[in-house]
């Protein structure tokens, strides 16, 4: 039986009571609690704020190439522009370059 299992249900849909509830509770993460599912919450909301900046900026990279027609910085200011903004708003270098 895996940890990530949902504890077994009656007919009103409540979870069975075990003869130790504190143990099952541990063994299930199902019940971390309240601050675990806070932070959760919160990585959520920033990793999707980090997702959508760093897409902008893999369009924009595209964008400079195909207008500048060089792959390299130094050959095409537009593509250095936008990798120093990349560079500014924290862009990982596999996504903006």
């Amino acid at each position: 039986m895996s940890s990530f299992s949902v504890l077994p249900q009656n007919s009103v849909g409540r979870p069975e009571q075990t003869s130790c509830p504190s143990r099952s509770s541990a063994l299930s993460p199902l019940f971390m609690g309240r601050a675990a599912a806070v932070r959760a919450a919160t990585k959520g909301k920033t990793d999707a704020k980090k997702a959508k900046v760093n897409a902008l900026f893999g369009k924009k990279v595209i964008m400079a190439i195909k207008s500048g027609g060089s792959a390299d910085p130094n050959a095409n200011r537009a593509l250095a522009d936008v990798i120093k903004l990349a560079k500014a708003n924290s862009v990982p270098v596999d996504v903006s370059y």
